[in-house]
C-alpha cells in the first residue's frame, strides 16, 4: 500500500441518502472518516431515508480525487400486474 501516490490519512467521504418523506426527494449527506464509521452509517436504520451512494475523497499529491459508488434499490411503488395465462406466449 505504501507505493500508492495517495496520502490515505486524508481519506474522507460521505454516504448520501434520499429523503423519501418529501416530494422532491432531497439528498441528505452523512460524512464519515473511517470504514467503521461508514459501516455504522449504512447499517443503522434511517426512517424516511433511502441509501443512494457513497463518495470517497482523498489527496493524490496536491490534487484531490474522488470516487462515487452509486446504488440502485427497488421502489415501494405498485407491483406490475402478473400476465394471465391467455396473454402468455410460447416461444
Amino acid at each position: 500500500m505504501s507505493d500508492l501516490p495517495y496520502d490515505l490519512s486524508y481519506a474522507v467521504g460521505q454516504a448520501v441518502f434520499v429523503r423519501t418523506d418529501t416530494p422532491d426527494f432531497e439528498e441528505k449527506s452523512v460524512p464519515f472518516t473511517s470504514l467503521e464509521e461508514l459501516v455504522k452509517i449504512c447499517t443503522d436504520p434511517k426512517p424516511n431515508l433511502q441509501f443512494e451512494k457513497i463518495i470517497v475523497h482523498c489527496m493524490a499529491g496536491n490534487d484531490s480525487a474522488a470516487v462515487t459508488l452509486g446504488f440502485i434499490s427497488a421502489s415501494k411503488g405498485a407491483k406490475p400486474s402478473a400476465p394471465t395465462s391467455t396473454s402468455q406466449q410460447n416461444y
